[in-house]
């Protein structure tokens, strides 16, 4: 399943009614290379890559080209709900009051690790690690960074992430 959404890959893909396997099949690369540009672990795929792709799923390549461009291009600010806005607002020193644990937190804004890593174009399973209690460091610097990044329009602050990584992990 692929992580990333809205990724130009995955919706050529699903335009041309293809898993990754059947595409990868007609592109001639490896499943695997498909799931890594949708799940957005390798961020410039190659000229190569993409023209066989765009092939595939019927794109012309310079369309193609383009689309991967404007994405990587693209700000990344999710679109959330009037209450996500709110929960970025609340002064960080009541985190620890509100939630028990970031698990508790993070479903105030997805239901899932990987809607929320699709939400920051992370890889999902930096999320569900955290999530899990993998990361003995506390939060990745991907995670806060990407959290910052994402949702500092709305509000988010250093401040809120530097409470937010006093929560536990999960429960």
């Amino acid at each position: 399943m692929a992580r990333i959404s809205d990724h130009p890959v995955r919706l050529a893909r699903l335009r041309s009614s293809m898993t990754q396997a059947e595409l990868a099949k007609r592109a001639g690369v490896q499943r695997s290379a498909v799931t890594a540009i949708e799940d957005g672990r390798t961020k410039k795929p190659s000229e190569s890559v993409l023209a066989v792709l765009a092939q595939a799923t019927g794109t012309p390549i310079k369309d193609f080209e383009e689309e991967v461009r404007q994405w990587q291009a693209k700000p990344s600010i999710p679109s959330v709900r009037p209450a996500v806005e709110n929960l970025m607002t609340i002064p960080p020193y009541v985190l620890t009051q509100y939630y028990k644990s970031f698990v508790q937190w993070r479903t105030e804004i997805a239901q899932s690790p990987t809607a929320l890593a699709s939400m920051l174009r992370l890889n999902a399973a930096v999320v569900s690690r955290y999530e899990a209690g993998d990361y003995k460091r506390g939060m990745p610097e991907v995670l806060s960074s990407k959290l910052l990044k994402a949702f500092g329009p709305y509000g988010l602050t250093i401040e809120y992430i530097l409470e937010l990584e006093k929560l536990p992990a999960h429960e």
